[in-house]
C-alpha cells in the first residue's frame, strides 16, 4: 500500500488503515491504464483470488479464441510467480507455456516489491 500511496493511487489515511487491517488491493490494467479492481484481506486471500481470477479470465478467452497467451508477472518475487504458474496449471487442463517475467518499472513503481499479475491476451 505504501507504494500505491507514494504513487498517488491512494491517500495517507486509506494507506494506514489498509496496512493495519492487512488489505491487498487487486489492480487491474486495461488499455496501459491501472484501476483498483477490488481489495482482499490478507496476502493468502489475495494469492487465491488473484488465481481465480486469472482461471476465470482464461476461461472466458478461451470460449471465443483457438490461441490464448498467459503470462505470469512479478517484481522480485521469482518464488511467488513459479508456484501461481504451478497453480494455474492445476486448474487449468489444456494449459499451454505460460511465460513468467519481471513486471516493468512503472508497474513496480506503482505496486512495489512482492507484486504479482496474471496477463491473459487472446490472439486475433
Amino acid at each position: 500500500l505504501e507504494f500505491l500511496r507514494r504513487g498517488g493511487r491512494m491517500g495517507a489515511a486509506a494507506a494506514l488503515l489498509g496496512s493495519a487491517l492487512s488489505v491487498k488491493p487487486l489492480l487491474t490494467v486495461t488499455n496501459g491504464e491501472i484501476r483498483p479492481h477490488e481489495r482482499v484481506r490478507t496476502a493468502s486471500k489475495a494469492l487465491a483470488r488473484l488465481e481465480e481470477l486469472g482461471v476465470s479470465a482464461l476461461a472466458r478467452a478461451a470460449g471465443s479464441h483457438e490461441h490464448v497467451d498467459v503470462a505470469v508477472h512479478h517484481l522480485d518475487n521469482v518464488e511467488g510467480a513459479e508456484a501461481l504458474v504451478a497453480q494455474l496449471r492445476g486448474r487449468v487442463a489444456a494449459l499451454g507455456d505460460i511465460s513468467v517475467s519481471e513486471v516493468s518499472a512503472v508497474l513496480g513503481a506503482h505496486a512495489g516489491p512482492g507484486t504479482l499479475g496474471i496477463v491473459v491476451s487472446p490472439r486475433p
